[in-house]
């Protein structure tokens, strides 16, 4: 992983610091990362159901295909 540096607005970092201390992500790193991953998710889905005029449940299943690929290298 690389470490980036990110300028948030002081109200973002009052929700990710209320979605920790619910328990829902271990810390804001992780919570930080989910969003971003979401955000590609869904913007690939997008333009790939565009460009391809395939079902948005067919390229999510590829998206998780190649994803999972990468993990493993």
């Amino acid at each position: 992983m690389k470490l980036i540096s990110v300028n948030l607005p002081e109200s973002y970092l009052k929700v990710l610091e209320i979605l920790v201390v619910d328990g829902k992500f271990p810390n804001r790193s992780e919570a930080i990362r989910v969003a971003i991953r979401d955000l590609i998710r869904t913007e690939y889905l997008i333009e790939e159901s565009i460009n391809r005029s395939l079902s948005p449940s067919l390229i999510e299943s590829e998206l998780e295909n190649e994803l999972q690929e990468n993990l493993v290298n």
